[in-house]
């Protein structure tokens, strides 16, 4: 399983608000963004992010749930 950073966006896209991060195990973005919402999710080209936006809302207000790809853990250096 790999890890996602989760975190909930709202508002007017000068304004927008960011919610606090919550980390999820999953097997890709889409499921780690399932567990949030059933919204429409689109990918990024790239394949490390991907976003939930509500179909209701507009270009100007935007409500949505991101997932970024959280980086594999390195090891702590030894002294």
């Amino acid at each position: 399983m790999n890890m996602y950073a989760l975190r909930y966006l709202s508002g007017y896209q000068t304004k927008l608000k960011r919610g606090p991060v919550e980390y999820v195990a999953a097997a890709s973005l889409q499921d780690a963004l399932r567990t949030k919402s059933d919204w429409p999710i689109e990918i990024r080209y790239d394949c490390t992010s991907a976003w939930a936006k509500n179909p209701g809302t507009s270009l100007y207000y935007v409500e949505a749930w991101e997932a970024e790809c959280c980086p594999p853990a390195t090891p702590a250096p030894r002294p």
